[in-house]
């Protein structure tokens, strides 16, 4: 069983892992539109998705499409650095916009129930 994330620098670590996997054009980018809770760095101007971040040293490889890896694991994790945007803040809207168009460079879209996250403070 994969191991969760103990540290926010785990999570930066991983952010930084998936978005070079989506320039790569890896396995990942198939799999866009499956992802619900997606995480923003601000630092990095980066999102990553939340059963891919919340995993200790993931890649494309060892992310093996999900199998034996789920988002309710992920979330408990993550949720101790940050917080879920509501769906009608403008901070949400403008989030998911840029999601959006990060995941327009790989011919995929957003979730129609997607969340966005971002760090607390």
């Amino acid at each position: 069983m994969d191991e969760l994330v103990v540290n926010l620098e785990e999570v930066i670590e991983n952010v930084k892992q998936f978005n070079m996997d989506l320039e790569e054009n890896t396995d990942i980018v198939t799999q866009l539109t499956q992802f619900k809770h997606w995480y923003y760095i601000p630092s990095l101007d980066a999102f990553g998705p939340s059963k891919y971040i919340g995993y200790k040293a993931m890649n494309t490889s060892r992310y093996a499409r999900g199998q034996n890896k789920t988002g309710v694991d992920t979330e408990k994790v993550l949720k101790q650095w940050f917080i879920k945007l509501s769906l009608e803040s403008e901070r949400s809207s403008i989030l998911l916009d840029k999601l959006g168009e990060l995941l327009e460079l790989h011919d995929k879209k957003v979730r129609s129930n997607a969340f966005v996250h971002i760090l607390k403070n």
